[in-house]
């Protein structure tokens, strides 16, 4: 086959796996899928185990790691199913953040990168497809939209809890633009990209008297505060921090506890509440895998840790 042949065939496969709807029509696609609606640790275990797993002498090796780790069997294996596996189903492990330390060239971010990029694979399949009310600067899970005394009755019906609350840009939206019609508003399916900021973010500290806040929750767009009046407006404020754009993903924290401890605070309130403070609103729920790593490397001056 011709090499532009198969671009033209890529990019024919990429239109067909697009999808857009109302929220009722999502209602009716998460009946016949309901994986759909896992949360971002269950997304990343299912993503690993589909690469194949087989068990030996009462370990398993995971197939999801092999073009690029050799040696740490075992370390990944306790990754996997002292971590992923438990927080996956909802445990209180997910409310840790995931530390990866070791020395230079011990693998680390290359776990973190086979990790990014076979999310980015993923997601474009039936397995790993993910949906979120469309125009959503953080790709929210639709399920937002269904109000707190309603979800246990959704529980009921659909066998799936939600977690989190509805983000005051979708919350002014779903009122401005629907009309308060929660089966009205538009869902799509996303596809998560490093490059296009959907679904994985990554933060690397640099000096703390030049680092913003705002590089991981977003900031004021002061261009809009005379058309909307406040900047307590949540048009008036850029969601595009990357926490925000990590929403549903992964987040990567690079040498994240050489960081100002204020950067930190807002981690530990992501990782045990599962929201975080930003701007002049209520707290934000966000579902996203925390991933930090650190190099442990006293030559070079950097953190040892016991």
């Amino acid at each position: 086959m011709d090499f532009m042949d198969k671009i033209k065939r890529q990019r024919e496969e990429e239109k067909k796996l697009t999808w857009e709807g109302t929220f009722s029509d999502y209602l009716k696609l998460l009946k016949e899928k309901p994986w759909i609606a896992q949360s971002a640790h269950a997304r990343i275990y299912n993503m690993i185990k589909a690469a194949g797993v087989t068990e030996k002498d009462g370990h398993k090796h995971y197939h999801f790691f092999d073009k690029d780790i050799f040696g740490l069997e075992e370390a990944i294996e306790r990754l996997v199913e002292e971590y992923f596996h438990p927080a996956a189903k909802r445990l209180d492990v997910k409310k840790r953040i995931l530390l990866l330390m070791g020395p230079v060239s011990g693998g680390k971010s290359t776990i973190v990168t086979l990790l990014k990029r076979g999310l980015e694979q993923f997601t474009r399949t039936e397995e790993g497809a993910v949906y979120a009310i469309k125009g959503c600067p953080m790709h929210e899970d639709p399920l937002h939209l269904i109000p707190p005394n309603l979800r246990d009755d959704f529980y009921k019906e659909y066998g799936i809890r939600i977690e989190g609350s509805l983000s005051p840009l979708n919350a002014l939206r779903l009122e401005e633009e629907y009309g308060g019609r929660i089966e009205d508003v538009l869902v799509e399916r996303i596809f998560f990209s490093e490059d296009r900021r959907i679904g994985i973010g990554t933060f690397s500290p640099s000096d703390p008297k030049s680092q913003d806040i705002a590089d991981l929750t977003g900031s004021i767009d002061f261009s809009t505060i005379a058309e909307y009046g406040s900047e307590s407006d949540p048009r008036a404020y850029r969601f595009d921090g990357e926490l925000n754009i990590a929403n549903r993903g992964i987040m990567e924290f690079q040498e994240m506890l050489k960081c100002d401890e204020k950067f930190l605070w807002h981690l530990l309130s992501l990782s045990q509440e599962g929201n975080f403070k930003a701007g002049r609103f209520a707290l934000i729920s966000a579902d996203e895998t925390e991933l930090m790593w650190l190099s442990k490397n006293p030559l070079k001056g950097d953190f040892v840790m016991q």
